[in-house]
């Protein structure tokens, strides 16, 4: 009697065909998942960047901060050279301090006309009396000029901060301040020409005047209704 054979054999090509199908379908499956994972983190990189405007901004305090602190520690290394002393006059003249160059020369003159009208010449004690008043009042306005440079550093820095945090109070105050200037200039203005006598600024100064009216109206609009803007502060509250 002859023994029955087993001769079942796995089907082993169908189930690597099987397996090989469901890996490729998993590799698709993986790579539309990276896909669409690239292309929200891209989205959300792009809702995340800062407008323009915001940016510029924000760049403008930072860089004003660093222009002051190097002139803070020009003027605290070499406070005797010519740069220092052109620095120290010219924001001495900005601020209309007493020791500033242009000060003590409006001075001079009138005590020379006074001294003129009063028909006597200046004596050489009045003269050193006024130098050593100069010299007094430069010391003192050089102190008041490194305290100021510092004061702009702590504040343009801590602006710049503000825009940089996206703090909606910086965004209303600069609407408030460039809002409020171009309606100054146009009440001014307006005013003027009602009562017939002008704006009475000089012709030498009125493109300045013009440029900054619309470059702050310009900030103004930019601030109040370009797109995009508003948002980028109103989702941090």
């Amino acid at each position: 009697m002859t023994e029955p054979v087993y001769r079942w054999q796995p089907v082993t090509d169908v189930y690597k065909e099987q397996a090989a199908q469901s890996a490729d379908i998993e590799a698709a499956n993986e790579q539309k998942r990276q896909e669409l994972n690239q292309q929200k983190a891209q989205q959300i990189a792009l809702q995340k960047k800062a407008p323009l405007g915001i940016r510029v901004f924000t760049w403008y305090y930072f860089c004003r901060a660093g222009i002051y602190a190097l002139l803070l520690l020009i003027l605290a290394s070499f406070p005797h050279s010519d740069f220092s002393a052109w620095l120290f006059d010219g924001v001495g003249n900005f601020l209309h301090m007493p020791g500033s160059k242009s000060a003590m020369d409006a001075r001079r003159q009138e005590i020379q006309r006074q001294a003129q009208a009063a028909g006597y010449q200046i004596s050489d004690s009045e003269v050193a009396e006024l130098d050593q008043e100069h010299a007094t009042s430069t010391e003192e306005m050089h102190n008041v000029v490194m305290v100021y440079l510092l004061l702009m550093l702590a504040l343009t820095t801590w602006v710049g901060f503000m825009w940089w945090n996206r703090s909606w109070k910086v965004r209303w105050a600069t609407m408030f301040y460039s809002g409020a200037l171009v309606g100054k200039a146009g009440v001014n203005f307006i005013a003027g020409a009602a009562s017939g006598v002008g704006s009475q600024i000089p012709a030498s100064v009125m493109p300045m005047v013009v440029l900054t009216v619309g470059l702050n109206g310009f900030i103004f609009l930019y601030l109040a209704l370009w797109p995009g803007v508003k948002q980028w502060f109103e989702e941090v509250g």
